[in-house]
């Protein structure tokens, strides 16, 4: 052991593990040496003490301090003197003092309740009982066996901190339960099913580690949607789906989370796939990511058959890169031009034709200046400005499947009709490219989009009141089939709170309607109809089933005034006492996502912790930064 390279921590931490001992220094001239510091030794292999050169400690709090330097090149060290030391004991004796002097102020003001046996443990006695010994050490074997730590872990200054803290409690407490003064990991307990959560692999660009994030939202009891992040578990295993589910199935068992009845949003990476699909886990494709790849399939396919489209991309990219590389043109545009979106790829295609048109004329004087002209000429301004408001519809239809503080399930439906509206042809339009990109975009939201959507997405833009209508202007022959999957799928979804609802049909008290946050856009405004009125019908309650037909006519039949935003959370939530098994399937239906790109932005998050200069950042401290500049963001940090 290379005594020069401990900290004075390090051997605090070993002197209160016995690793370390005082030992009292005969030679001492000055007086603390007799009561106040000792030398610190550690017995050999033949139980001898050895010295520590160049330290000493004092005797009540074991803090360490140098007497001396290290060793230099000659192997002579320096003498520090016991500055150190003397300031440490004036301000710990000082310390002391003020503690005992309350202590004594509040013995005289408070009626002393402790046991009588309060003497006996209240003040230091080195020595133990051997059976107390005996109940220490398998108490510590089980700690270290139980929770699969290694031995160290019992000699580190953390854990022997939070053991101090607990005797210097039961001094002054008396005998108390170590479930009243120990908070361990709180858990995620699933409440009526209103837990879901979303997960993806990251891997660092420099270390190359990968990362697992999982992310849980849930609904409380005033229909408020929440979410925290529970993991940024690295693992060194390679990236199989077997691999995945170890990790995940980890953190569920962590976290008391239910298996197979937790709803978890990836996108469609083939190993989360197979992960998720070993014990049949409830997955959701991540719908932006969906329709990413539907925009790049069209893109890639329209520049194999249009000559002129793929020679314009290829401008575009070789413009942004000179730009790049060049200096003195990017902070002189009106807006810099754009190369990806980082954690949001399928707005890619918007943000770089926009900032591109938006700085259009500038960039061409800038270039012209330095004789590069030729290489904006080679881009149709007419084409750009086509394509980039094309693709500014399908930028508002983003927004809305990302967000992670409002619902999201319920735009997946409303977004497919949405899309299709924007690719329908425009015979007058004479640039055939855009309406080549729409017969193809057309083409892959049915085949990729379409195909990802699931029953439970129809539901989710059945209870929400604004889109509700929007289910009697689509294709007819379609809408009766999906009516059908709704109400079946309502059923079930209905049969798995009976228990609870026929247990308890108290609802919580109804509450007004708080005043909702405006969006910027709204896509969806002009597909929402007029909602005619109709009063509520009663059906006979006299069974369960009977009662969620009841309460699925008067949701059909009755007109709801609300906001275009309103968040169909709060809707239900003052539909309580009205419709109270369609409120507790709300809760459990629109906790779901429709993107899982909340884990996409704390890889974004961990991708500014991992820089060139902290590339050897501990997997385990990167987690902890990650969770608790999460908490710091999100207003959790807890109090």
């Amino acid at each position: 052991m290379d005594i020069d390279n401990l900290t004075p921590q390090q051997i605090q931490s070993k002197l209160k593990s016995n690793y370390f001992e005082l030992v009292k220094n005969e030679k001492g001239n000055n007086e603390i040496w007799i009561n106040d510091v000792s030398l610190i030794g550690q017995k050999n292999e033949n139980r001898l003490t050895d010295i520590l050169e160049g330290w000493a400690a004092c005797n009540y709090s074991y803090m360490a301090y140098r007497t001396h330097s290290k060793k230099d090149s000659d192997g002579k060290r320096k003498n520090h003197g016991l500055n150190g030391i003397h300031d440490h004991l004036k301000h710990y004796k000082c310390k002391l003092k003020s503690k005992i002097s309350l202590t004594n102020n509040k013995q005289q003001n408070v009626q002393i309740t402790t046991p009588s046996t309060h003497p006996k443990f209240a003040f230091n006695k080195k020595a133990l009982p051997e059976k107390y010994k005996l109940k220490l050490k398998d108490a510590e074997l089980k700690f270290v066996v139980a929770g699969s730590h290694s031995f160290n872990s019992l000699e580190n200054g953390g854990i022997l901190t939070l053991i101090q803290t607990s005797i210097e409690i039961g001094a002054n407490f008396g005998l108390v339960d170590v479930q009243d003064i120990f908070y361990g990991r709180k858990t995620i307990r699933e409440e009526q099913h209103c837990v879901a959560g979303t997960a993806d692999v990251w891997t660092d660009d420099l270390m190359k580690r990968s990362y697992l994030d999982f992310t849980v939202f849930f609904v409380n009891d005033a229909y408020e949607l929440k979410h925290t992040m529970l993991r940024c578990k690295h693992f060194d295993a390679p990236k199989s789906g077997i691999n995945i589910w170890h990790e995940i199935e980890e953190i569920f068992q962590s976290f008391n989370l239910s298996f197979g009845n937790t709803p978890i949003t990836t996108d469609q990476g083939s190993n989360m796939i197979k992960a998720l699909s070993l014990t049949d886990e409830v997955r959701y494709s991540c719908l932006a990511h969906r329709t990413n790849t539907v925009l790049e399939t069209v893109w890639e396919n329209v520049k194999i058959v249009n000559t002129e489209f793929k020679m314009f991309c290829t401008s575009v990219s070789n413009l942004r890169t000179y730009c790049q590389q060049s200096g003195g043109i990017q902070f002189k545009l009106p807006k810099t031009l754009k190369s990806s979106s980082g954690t949001s790829p399928w707005s890619s295609y918007f943000l770089i034709h926009n900032s591109l048109h938006q700085s259009y004329e500038s960039l061409l004087i800038i270039l012209r200046e330095r004789g590069e002209q030729h290489r904006i000429l080679q881009i149709d301004p007419q084409l750009l400005h086509e394509i980039s408001t094309f693709m500014e519809n399908f930028s508002l239809i983003f927004d809305n499947s990302e967000f992670s503080n409002q619902l999201t399930l319920q735009n997946v439906i409303p977004s497919y009709y949405r899309m299709t509206e924007y690719c329908i042809i425009d015979n007058k339009r004479k640039n055939s490219i855009i309406n080549l990109l729409k017969v193809q975009i057309a083409k892959e939201l049915d085949e990729k989009y379409l195909t990802s959507t699931t029953q439970l997405h129809w539901i989710a833009t059945y209870l929400d009141p604004t889109f509700k209508d929007l289910l009697f202007v689509i294709d007819e022959s379609y809408l009766l089939e999906q009516k059908k999957s709704i109400k079946d799928g309502i059923y079930i979804l209905a049969d798995d709170c009976k228990e609870a609802f026929l247990s308890n049909n108290q609802s919580s008290p109804k509450t007004n309607l708080p005043l909702t946050i405006k969006r910027k856009e709204d896509p969806f405004a002009i597909m929402r109809a007029v909602r005619g009125t109709a009063s509520s019908t009663t059906v006979s309650a006299s069974s369960f089933t009977d009662e969620i037909e009841r309460q699925l006519q008067m949701y059909e039949r009755t007109l709801y005034e609300l906001p275009a935003d309103s968040n169909p959370l709060i809707f239900w939530r003052d539909q309580q006492n009205v419709s109270p098994i369609l409120s507790k399937i709300a809760k459990s239906v629109f906790v779901i996502q429709a993107s899982s790109a909340e884990s996409e932005r704390h890889f974004s998050m961990a991708g500014q912790v991992v820089t060139e200069k902290r590339s050897q950042l501990d997997p385990e401290c990167l987690e902890s930064l990650v969770v608790l500049k999460e908490a710091y963001l999100k207003k959790t940090w807890p109090k």
